[in-house]
């Protein structure tokens, strides 16, 4: 597989991920909010930029763990 054909794969994937969520977002802020109802004070801007980095750190997590996985020599 070629680095253009890896890089596309990658941006697709990177695409999907930020407009799933998107879609999520408001129900995700939401059940948030009931759980920890101190998030209710919090600046909309604040809170969304809090999420925005908790799923980034999440998905980069994954992505390394599935690439050390992947590229393990036996």
């Amino acid at each position: 597989m070629g680095r253009i054909s890896v890089m596309i794969g990658l941006w697709l994937v990177g695409y999907v991920i930020g407009f799933m969520g998107f879609i999520i977002f408001t129900a995700l802020a939401q059940a948030l909010m009931k759980l920890l109802p101190f998030l209710a004070t919090m600046d909309s801007y604040l809170l969304s930029a809090t999420l925005s980095g908790f799923v980034g750190s999440i998905v980069t997590i994954i992505a390394v763990t599935v690439w050390s996985y992947s590229s393990r020599r036996d």
